[in-house]
């Protein structure tokens, strides 16, 4: 019985250490023609209700366009097109969400996210802070 259980966990262990040097391995070889993402490429904003920025990073400006209707000005140093993006309402009754990645026709300013709040009990759009993390 001692003996089952010791090369049992021996093979578990082999086992994850092959999974381990192999996955590295593996990782490398599909993210080879991306470039790694740095400091500088990411972007961080805490927008308020109203639209004003109440701290950021790589981001020029944000602005309420409307009800419920946020613009947010990337630093060109971050893709706002091409950007992983992060959303987290400042209000548990409030839900943001990505509407435009680039110029749209509420924010028509180059390398800007277009954001979206709707009221959780309404289902209609409502003023709502928000923080915006982009990758």
């Amino acid at each position: 019985m001692l003996r089952r259980t010791v090369s049992g966990a021996f093979a578990l262990t082999v086992a994850s250490l092959i999974a381990a040097a192999v996955s590295p391995a593996h990782a490398e070889q599909s993210g080879a023609h991306q470039r790694p993402a740095t400091f500088y490429d990411s972007a961080a904003a805490i927008v308020n209700a109203d639209g004003s920025l109440n701290k950021g990073t790589n981001v020029v400006r944000s602005w309420l366009a409307a009800t419920g209707r946020y613009c947010v000005q990337l630093a060109h140093s971050v893709e706002a097109p091409d950007a992983l993006i992060q959303l987290t309402p400042r209000d548990p009754r409030r839900l943001p969400h990505i509407a435009y990645r680039n110029p749209s026709a509420t924010c028509d300013h180059h390398n800007t996210i277009t954001v979206n709040v709707y009221d959780t009990n309404t289902g209609r759009l409502a003023d709502g802070g928000f923080d915006l993390l982009a990758l």
